[in-house]
């Protein structure tokens, strides 16, 4: 469509941070850039069947209060920080307008926190992973970086403003290696060449970076690559490769068994991150917080929470490779935390032995092997930490795990919608929602991170202490 200039007062937030404004028949316009409550001219650039989008040219009268310049050229480009035209402030206000309507689905409003909790890393450099695609520009030469928003088209971002001062040096630098040793990039059209992906994690701790190219195979000159990699950038202690011949634009790929497998072409297998007072084992295709200063604001409210009730396990069910699951064995004198990915499990076994804490973990689909975590603290009332994925809780999963008469539940939720959704089918069986609070995991974009404590309405009548093992076994 040509495009065309419209005036228009957005009324409300999507939930990927497009201000949003309606026609007079109730049909949305996003609005890239755009402030709700701002009138503004916006250049529509899409035009649907139901939705419409565009982005801000200018004010029609005087610029928004918490209104501010896009900082860095990838703004309006890359598309990863559609809040960043708004001050903390402003993102925050964003943020708890988002969190209502999220919450309101369910009938949770009144819930909706009064604050957000911020970034202790700051709005910028907080940001300790990056996940990068390889491929080529329009004109055909090599690039690194990521998907021009709303397009296939790659763009480099080593230059964004919410990436760590560290992992920006690192993307220019594996950028120039990869591109100088002419590696040839995946098709997806064809099923052609040979690399994928690039992902970086940086360590909040000890400041060590740790590489993973996804390939569609083993390749000699990847190694040779991830050679220049460690030797000349002085951060990388490592370089992982994952093989992921599998269609589609998934990352990473998992074996039969649900595992995402990484091995080693030079240097550490893996990084050590801090929660708490516990370093933790973090590989390459593990699951761990991008924002770790948040993470760790997260677990000393967790902490505090079940404070009161220091002689009740903890089962800790999605737990990662254990970031919460140490502080609370600590707590608690023992803990169970329950993981899909077998590789995040064995390294949090590692980290407990290596922590002296008392927890035992599980590898496993949580449905499929809850039932036997469940047994393990039946008659306890112990306390229940979930952290589920963006999807939330399967089904049977939100109607077992109150089966075990749980003390507390803590729910840490990365989408409110998600969230509400399963609130309602717990609160349907004898709970209530005792607070809601917001963290900003990541300034600058429409993300948050939700903790949601309930209680039942009956409490339950514990019948055992918490099992205190001073040697961590395996299980």
């Amino acid at each position: 469509m040509k495009p065309r200039i419209v005036t228009a007062t957005p009324t409300a937030w999507s939930p990927s941070g497009c201000a949003v404004a309606f026609s007079d028949r109730g049909r949305p316009l996003d609005i890239w850039s755009g402030i709700v409550g701002e009138s503004c001219r916006v250049k529509v650039t899409h035009q649907g069947m139901n939705r419409a989008m565009g982005y801000f040219l200018e004010p029609t009268g005087k610029p928004h209060r918490h209104r501010r310049k896009g900082d860095g050229p990838t703004f309006h480009i890359s598309g990863s920080s559609p809040l960043m035209h708004l001050t903390e402030k402003g993102q925050h206000q964003a943020k708890l307008m988002m969190i209502r309507e999220a919450l309101a689905t369910g009938g949770f409003e009144s819930f909706t926190p009064d604050s957000m909790i911020a970034s202790p890393d700051g709005e910028f450099g907080y940001r300790h992973v990056v996940k990068l695609v390889y491929g080529r520009s329009e004109r055909g030469s090599l690039r690194l970086g990521a998907y021009a928003r709303g397009t296939n088209r790659i763009v480099t971002i080593s230059d964004s403003m919410v990436v760590t001062p560290v992992l920006r040096e690192c993307i220019a630098g594996v950028a120039q290696r990869i591109i100088g040793a002419d590696i040839w990039p995946y098709d997806p059209d064809t099923g052609r060449g040979l690399l994928r992906h690039v992902v970086m994690r940086q360590s909040r701790s000890t400041g060590h970076v740790l590489v993973t190219l996804v390939a569609t195979r083993s390749d000699n000159r990847l190694r040779e690559v991830a050679e220049m990699i460690q030797f000349e950038l002085a951060s990388v202690v490592g370089v992982q490769l994952h093989m992921n011949e599998q269609p589609g634009n998934a990352i990473f790929g998992r074996d039969e068994e649900g595992e995402i497998k990484t091995r080693s072409l030079v240097g550490k297998p893996r990084i050590e991150d801090k929660i708490g007072n516990h370093l933790l084992g973090i590989g390459g295709g593990d699951f761990f917080q991008v924002n770790p200063g948040v993470a760790n604001l997260i677990c000393t409210e967790l902490l505090a929470e079940f404070a009161s009730e220091r002689e009740r396990p903890v089962l800790d069910l999605y737990c990662g490779v254990g970031a919460f699951t140490m502080s609370l064995a600590e707590q608690h004198g023992w803990a169970l935390g329950v993981e899909v990915v077998q590789g995040a499990i064995t390294r949090a076994r590692e980290s407990a032995r290596k922590n002296h804490v008392s927890a035992s973990f599980v590898a496993g689909a949580v449905a499929d092997v809850l039932p036997t975590a469940l047994e393990r603290v039946a008659g306890k009332a112990p306390l229940l930490v979930l952290n589920p994925s963006r999807k939330g809780l399967e089904p049977e999963v939100g109607r077992r795990v109150l089966a075990c008469e749980p003390l507390r539940i803590a729910y840490v939720s990365c989408n409110p919608k998600a969230l509400a959704r399963d609130l309602v089918e717990i609160c349907a069986r004898g709970w209530r929602i005792d607070s809601i609070r917001a963290f900003d995991m990541l300034p600058q974009t429409a993300h948050v991170e939700l903790l949601a404590m309930l209680s039942p309405i009956r409490s339950p009548e514990p019948s055992g202490r918490a099992p205190r093992r001073k040697v961590v076994r395996g299980s």
